[in-house]
């Protein structure tokens, strides 16, 4: 009986950890798609970004880079938008500022 209560007692506290490293924000990046629009990002993550680059293309395309930060975790994640479509996320990584291309819908 003791044995049978030692493992879940683990088994409950690792789920509790594993269930504690995902954070709110972390959690709704996890809601994102390809292709939503600004205001779509803003209904599920907030208004609470910064706008960290934007620039216009030679071929007229248009590229904006939010920056959403974890007030948790402190960890930072990047979504990059062009033409208005959101096209990649995900942590802070080493590239500044990418030459995107959207998939074909």
């Amino acid at each position: 009986m003791n044995k049978l209560l030692v493992r879940f007692v683990t088994l409950a506290v690792a789920l509790l950890v594993i269930a504690g490293c995902a954070t709110r924000l972390s959690r709704k990046m996890n809601r994102l798609e390809l292709g939503m629009t600004g205001p779509q990002v803003k209904k599920i993550l907030g208004d609470d970004f910064i706008v960290k680059a934007a620039k216009t293309t030679a071929n007229g395309s248009t590229l904006q880079l939010w920056e959403y930060t974890d007030k948790k975790t402190e960890a930072t994640f990047q979504l990059y938008f062009k033409d208005g479509q959101l096209a990649q996320w995900g942590s802070r990584g080493q590239l500044e500022f990418p030459e995107l291309t959207l998939p074909n819908k």
